[in-house]
């Protein structure tokens, strides 16, 4: 069994930002006088940093753990998929290929589902790439066909499995 974690490294910007918006919010609140546009909008902002923010502490406690027969998740609860029961799988980039700006070049999200399960993953967890593997050859064993940007993406990630034969199509430059 493999077990993996987000990397506090990785999180640190999003905590940044997190706590950057619940100072801009909250901070207005305090100052300004209260009237109904200031505490809808500027509350509106506090609640959706602070929501950010708890979803990044929940990234930081997860666990992932992977077997050949499931991957299983640990965080508030529990959740458990066996690799056979896989029966959706998308691999998003979100970004500009190529292009290095201030905030890197971008990120991949996984999203798996089956059995009425579903995880989505993005690329800062360790071992990103072993989970993305694995399920691609799930997804293949289950009898699937990948969509030609998860194909695509695989193959960027240096997955060049069996489950993308069969996709002619460039890789993915949207």
């Amino acid at each position: 069994m493999i077990v993996l974690r987000y990397p506090s490294r990785a999180l640190v910007g999003d905590y940044l930002r997190s706590g950057a918006g619940l100072v801009v919010g909250l901070g207005v609140l305090i100052v300004v006088p209260p009237n109904i546009p200031v505490v809808v909008i500027f509350g509106g902002i506090a609640v959706l940093f602070g929501v950010f923010g708890l979803r990044t502490l929940q990234r930081q406690k997860l666990e992932v753990a992977l077997t050949e027969n499931e991957i299983a998740c640990r965080g508030l609860g529990t959740k458990v998929l066996a690799w056979s029961d896989l029966d959706f799988m998308r691999l998003r980039y979100f970004g500009r290929r190529g292009k290095r700006g201030v905030f890197g070049a971008g990120f991949m999200e996984l999203k798996l589902k089956g059995a009425g399960t579903a995880f989505t993953f993005e690329s800062s967890l360790e071992g990103f790439e072993k989970v993305a593997e694995m399920a691609a050859r799930s997804y293949k064993n289950n009898g699937l066909s990948l969509d030609p940007a998860t194909a695509s993406n695989l193959i960027d990630l240096g997955i060049d499995s069996d489950a993308a034969v069969g996709c002619d199509s460039p890789p993915n430059v949207l």
